[in-house]
């Protein structure tokens, strides 16, 4: 009895041990599964960089000319233009936010539903730094500038049928294109409970307008402002992608309020943006749902525990970020525009250098 008691205390710390080691290196595959992907968001981030900084973005040179001749049409405007014109640069908060999200995926996850998370959050981050996709990001800027020059510049992807969208009675409300995304704004409580738009920094700008009573300076509120449809980059696509995790839920709260209320969302547009753009957002669409079986069979699907929690969460195989971007070289259509997406010149032959290892939104 002492033998087989000295032999069963001696497996037990063994079990232990061999038991710790194969939680370890399970750990230790999701933190290498991640820091490849990781990697390559990175890469891409800087690839979108590069093409930022020498201007080879079609919809970030029109946004510098819109920029120069809305502060010519209306002086009291040039430093809301200039902001914008810089929001189109690597210095914007478009791009600069997208940076901060990537540093704040957690590298290390310990299981299944953490590893879950951040994989999603890189695939988010990879879209929206997808060149042909951030340059139709860039549309509510534009379209925000012919917005605010009385009809001197014009409106880009958008059908003339629809210029009311954005208009409420017979006044404008300036800024509208930007409504809804974080980058610009946020919606609060005030004391009655109503969610009200409130713009960050310089874009109080908009909210201090008087244009002789041309534009609305009555308070958006969240029920009011989306159960209209409208033309928005952010609000019909871009939500998945330069948005977090914690916008979108804060959005889906905020509707399933409304509809308590009575109030119904009103359906994103969906022809919105270039036939490129759209074509590659289905793209990564299709390939989420092709690929989350992949990543089942790999990581398990049984639902025992920390290792194998939310099930229901949506995934995709780490394949997605390898071989299903096209060279940023190529010449890009953007929808009713003749010129192509990129300029003459290539990234690589800009006078700064990209490479994996240099730190972003340093400047």
């Amino acid at each position: 009895m002492v033998y087989r008691n000295s032999i069963v205390g001696r497996l037990i710390p063994l079990l232990l041990l061999t038991s710790l080691l194969a939680l370890t290196g399970c750990g230790n595959n999701y933190s290498k599964q991640l820091q490849d992907e990781y990697s390559k968001v990175e890469k891409n981030l800087a690839t979108l960089e590069g093409l930022l900084y020498s201007r080879q973005l079609t919809n970030a040179k029109i946004v510098d000319i819109y920029a120069k001749k809305l502060a010519q049409i209306k002086p009291d405007f040039r430093p809301i233009a200039e902001s914008m014109a810089d929001d189109s640069t690597e210095r914007g908060v478009l791009y600069t936010g997208l940076v901060k999200r990537l540093k704040k995926v957690n590298r290390e996850p310990e299981n299944k539903q953490q590893f879950q998370q951040a994989h999603q959050s890189l695939v988010s981050i990879d879209i929206a730094a997808d060149p042909v996709v951030f340059n139709d990001a860039l549309l509510d800027l534009i379209n925000t500038m012919a917005e605010l020059s009385d009809g001197q510049l014009q409106t880009v992807s958008i059908p003339k049928d629809s210029q009311m969208a954005n208009v409420r009675g017979e006044t404008v409300t300036p800024g509208s294109y930007l409504v809804g995304n974080p980058s610009y704004g946020e919606y609060r409580q005030n004391s009655s409970g109503s969610s009200m738009w409130q713009w960050y920094g310089q874009y109080a700008f908009f909210s201090r307008l008087m244009g002789g009573g041309l534009y609305n300076q009555s308070p958006i509120y969240y029920n009011d402002w989306n159960r209209r449809p409208r033309h928005s980059y952010y609000n019909d696509y871009g939500r998945n992608s330069y948005g977090s995790t914690s916008d979108r839920n804060q959005t889906r709260q905020r509707n399933n309020t409304m509809r308590d209320k009575g109030y119904t969302p009103a359906k994103p547009k969906k022809q919105y943006g270039s036939v490129k753009g759209r074509q590659r957002v289905s793209t990564y669409a299709q390939q989420k749902s092709t690929q989350s079986s992949h990543f089942s069979k790999k990581y398990g699907s049984s639902n025992s525990g920390a290792r194998h929690a939310d099930k229901t969460t949506n995934k995709r195989s780490s394949s997605y970020f390898s071989g299903n971007k096209s060279s940023s070289n190529k010449s890009q259509p953007v929808a009713r525009r003749s010129s192509s997406f990129f300029g003459s010149s290539s990234a690589r032959n800009s006078s700064r250098s990209y490479s994996g290892s240099r730190s972003f939104g340093g400047k």
